[in-house]
């Protein structure tokens, strides 16, 4: 019988099957703690947005979009209040976040985070709650933004591995193949489990598989997007160049200019996000939402110079023109699962789970057929 006759009918006589079972399993037993770490932490920060509401101090003023405090008056105290700190971007309040949120750094560029009353504009410190270091474990592994996506890069790098040679140990022949998409709960435990871990495979291929690209491309996005461009090519996901530079001078533009420049390219969005808003720096950038507030699919991004409040980029995010602005644009929506209501971010957290239940039957599997025969 050939190659590919075997394939279909025999999978488990080929040599090849026999190879990639060995890296399978190795593969998984040495990402078995990280695969579950960053499964549960993601179901968790699926609904990041609630928990971060529900987490906030219940002092703070109902938020109300007529009565937010003067921007203006806010950055005024934050001067007052510290003055020997950067302030690095504010975000602004909506209904969804209802507070003003001030990420800072301190003279020894330690971040911190500032809350501001909606109305009021009083300012107080946000501690570090579970949910941040929950975040911090999930995105950087606790080891710092810079080297913890690195390291997310190489386990996603290492789940993808899983999940193609995965595929290939699912199919169990044109036979039997329907099998591997059910469990039989008649069976006993052992079979169970081994059926549990081939059907929660099979159900969460391609969810799994996209979310160890964009793991990736995080990780790696200019080369993602290199590659990417090699197949189609990129426009709409394209980041902008300035066609010219901001001014040098020590003159700055006011903050109503800057915000009325703002305005002025983008009238139909809400602003998001002020990047270096006491404008210490000859640049700054603002995002703009298109749609509702904190949707990070659609917005415009505007680069903006501080010395005559000119325009000097405007990425029209989320418009795209060909399959890899599509393929590009979809990593992050696709990857946290956050954008189309709370129907969809329960499926998300759902598979979250389930790849966490994924490793553990995975053990259990290893466990069954080869350790519990050593002891």
């Amino acid at each position: 019988m050939s190659f590919f006759g075997t394939l279909i009918h025999q999978p488990r006589k080929l040599w090849l099957r026999r190879a990639l079972f060995q890296i399978h399993l190795w593969a998984g037993v040495l990402l078995s703690l990280y695969i579950v770490v960053i499964a549960l932490t993601g179901s968790i920060l699926v609904f990041r947005s609630e928990l971060t509401r529900a987490l906030l101090p219940k002092t703070l003023s109902p938020y109300a979009s007529d009565r937010l405090a003067p921007l203006a008056t806010l950055l005024e105290r934050f001067r007052i209040a510290y003055p020997r700190a950067k302030l690095e971007n504010i975000q602004m309040p909506s209904p969804q976040a209802p507070v003003y949120l001030l990420f800072a750094a301190d003279n020894r560029r330690h971040a911190f985070t500032l809350l501001a009353d909606p109305v009021t504009a009083e300012i107080r410190m946000q501690p570090r709650t579970w949910l941040y270091w929950t975040y911090e474990l999930h995105a950087n592994l606790l080891l710092g933004s810079a080297r913890g996506v690195q390291v997310n890069g190489i386990g996603a790098l290492g789940l993808l591995l899983l999940t193609f040679t995965g595929l290939f140990l699912w199919w169990p022949g044109i036979r039997t193949w329907v099998r591997g998409l059910r469990i039989g709960f008649k069976n006993n435990l052992r079979r169970i489990n081994y059926d549990a871990h081939n059907a929660i495979g099979f159900w969460t291929l391609l969810i799994v598989s996209w979310w160890a690209l964009s793991g990736i491309y995080f990780a790696w996005y200019r080369q993602v997007t290199a590659a990417v461009a090699v197949i189609s090519p990129i426009q709409g996901m394209r980041t902008p160049v300035a066609s010219a530079q901001p001014n040098r001078g020590t003159d700055r533009a006011s903050l109503d200019q800057i915000l009325a420049a703002i305005h002025q390219a983008s009238p139909h969005g809400q602003l998001f996000s002020l990047g270096d808003p006491l404008l210490s720096s000859t640049s700054l950038y603002a995002l703009v939402d298109l749609r509702a507030p904190g949707d990070f699919s659609h917005r415009d991004i505007i680069t903006i110079s501080t010395t005559d409040a000119r325009i000097l980029t405007i990425w029209h995010y989320g418009q795209n023109q060909t399959a890899g602005d599509w393929f590009l644009w979809a990593m992050h929506p696709l990857h946290f699962g956050t954008l189309w209501g709370p129907f969809f971010k329960i499926v998300w957290a759902i598979a979250g789970l389930a790849l966490a239940v994924l490793s553990i039957t995975g053990l259990l599997m290893y466990w069954n057929r080869f350790l519990r025969h050593q002891f």
